[in-house]
């Protein structure tokens, strides 16, 4: 059949069967695949994101397991700040044999207070200290105080000097914090 139609027909012919065809193929065909794979590449990519914040997850979560341990240590040396609840005697006795250590004469008064201190969170007692001795020995008993494994907080010192000569009285209040609850 083709061959009775001139050479210019059956070009037309041949080129619009091609171009047909070949608009077939790319609408049929090679668009949706070319759509699919532009939804897979969308896919990959979120799920590389979502992979990625889950390893820097994991990452956080591997450096707060190695820190965890060092924190550990940290909030237990925190534990000896405070004196232990109940033990407010033991801490008194410790005091009075602290001044008798040192050759002083203390007179010591203690008040609880029952709120909290805002800034620490822990209740707290408040000692009166009024130390007689020779000034060596009230300094060596500051640092000996400061030394004890609880936090003591010394507000306002005030030394007078006493008659005897080397002698003085010291006075202050210091803060001692309390664990709330027993452990």
């Amino acid at each position: 059949m083709l061959h009775r139609l001139s050479l210019k027909k059956q070009f037309y012919i041949i080129s619009s069967t091609l171009f047909l065809g070949s608009l077939l193929l790319g609408v049929f065909i090679i668009y949706p695949t070319l759509k699919r794979m532009f939804m897979v590449s969308d896919d990959i990519k979120g799920i590389q994101q979502e992979l990625e914040q889950e390893y820097n997850s994991t990452q956080a979560m591997r450096r707060t397991l190695r820190e965890l341990d060092s924190i550990s240590q940290e909030v237990e040396s925190y534990k000896d700040i405070a004196m232990p609840y109940g033990d407010e005697l033991t801490i008194i006795e410790k005091l009075e044999a602290l001044a008798t250590n040192h050759n002083l004469r203390q007179t010591l008064g203690a008040t609880r207070s029952n709120i909290p201190d805002p800034t620490v969170g822990l209740p707290y007692y408040t000692f009166s200290f009024v130390l007689n001795g020779s000034f060596e020995d009230l300094f060596s008993y500051i640092q000996t105080l400061e030394a004890q494994s609880y936090y003591v907080l010394i507000d306002g010192i005030k030394i007078q000097k006493a008659t005897d000569a080397g002698q003085a009285t010291l006075r202050f209040d210091a803060r001692i914090y309390t664990r709330s609850t027993p452990e």
